[in-house]
């Protein structure tokens, strides 16, 4: 599919979809005769589509084929049919812009170059063409996205409760549960390759206490921090032994947290979405004892 733009690229709305290798061409002369390029296959004119690049010949070649199909290619529409002494110049001249990728709407994770073609009648430019056209194909956007989500570290739960794990808790006492809320959040990790960026972010979805009786409780966030005066129903996140653990190893309940880490990415800022999960877990124990109630008689 032909991709041109009349000495300016903002008009662009198609793109040639070829993987190309060229070597440059240099100054503002027609090229000279019999110089190679580097790409491999052949052209051929589909109705104004350019299927490859050229083989053993080049623009201006001596066997006059190359320069007529190139002709065909790039120059007839405008200028006329090929005469002798045409000849066609093309040069790749940079990369193309995240801007100019979505304004062509290529996908976003793909690299691209501007490829300069220039038709050239009786020594003059008769015409000039600007193409977008592949780079040859590189590390894919998902082995970048793997490697950078192998650098993302998040930190691995603390568990926190009042009572304090250094004392006992309490039957049918609500134990409060919760987590450092400054590791609570997202993290992320950017990594660029040529014209691509990939970005992953890692984000605590939630936390599983598990609490070594039987029971447990999911949590949609950290817990709330226990602090004197606070009512007991101002966290969410809070467990209640039936039973004390009485007979357990060393007398406590062998407990833990689990933190469900979730990963999404992004290239050049345009949302892929989730791609797996992580959980990070702490173990703790937790002694529960009972409150003995005491009677008196009158």
């Amino acid at each position: 599919m032909r991709v041109c733009a009349d000495h300016s690229r903002t008009s662009l709305r198609l793109v040639l979809t070829f993987v190309i290798v060229l070597s440059t061409f240099v100054g503002s002369s027609p090229p000279a005769l019999g110089q190679a390029c580097s790409g491999s296959g052949q052209i051929d004119d589909r109705g104004g589509e350019v299927v490859a690049e050229c083989d053993e010949n080049s623009p201006g070649s001596s066997s006059g084929v190359t320069v007529h199909g190139l002709w065909s290619v790039y120059c007839a529409d405008v200028v006329g049919v090929y005469q002798g002494g045409d000849t066609v110049e093309r040069r790749l001249t940079g990369n193309l812009t995240s801007a100019d990728i979505a304004d062509l709407g290529l996908d976003m994770a793909g690299e691209y170059r501007w490829l300069h073609v220039e038709c050239w009648r009786d020594g003059m430019s008769a015409y000039v063409y600007d193409y977008a056209v592949d780079a040859p194909a590189g590390v894919s956007a998902e082995n970048v996205r793997d490697e950078v989500a192998a650098r993302l570290e998040p930190p691995s739960p603390e568990p926190r409760t009042s009572p304090p794990l250094s004392q006992k808790a309490f039957v049918h006492v609500r134990t409060w549960l919760w987590l450092d809320a400054a590791v609570w959040s997202p993290i992320e990790v950017s990594e660029s390759r040529g014209l691509t960026t990939v970005t992953v972010w890692a984000t605590p979805t939630h936390a599983r206490w598990v609490m070594g009786d039987g029971g447990g409780v999911t949590c949609l966030g950290p817990g709330v921090v226990w602090t004197s005066g606070l009512s007991e129903d101002a966290s969410d996140c809070s467990y209640t032994y039936e039973h004390s653990s009485y007979g357990e190893p060393e007398g406590r309940f062998e407990a833990s947290v689990t933190v469900t880490w979730e990963f999404e990415w992004w290239i050049n800022d345009v949302y892929q979405g989730v791609f797996g999960t992580v959980d990070l877990a702490a173990a703790f124990g937790v002694a529960v004892g009972e409150i003995q109630a005491v009677e008196t008689g009158g």
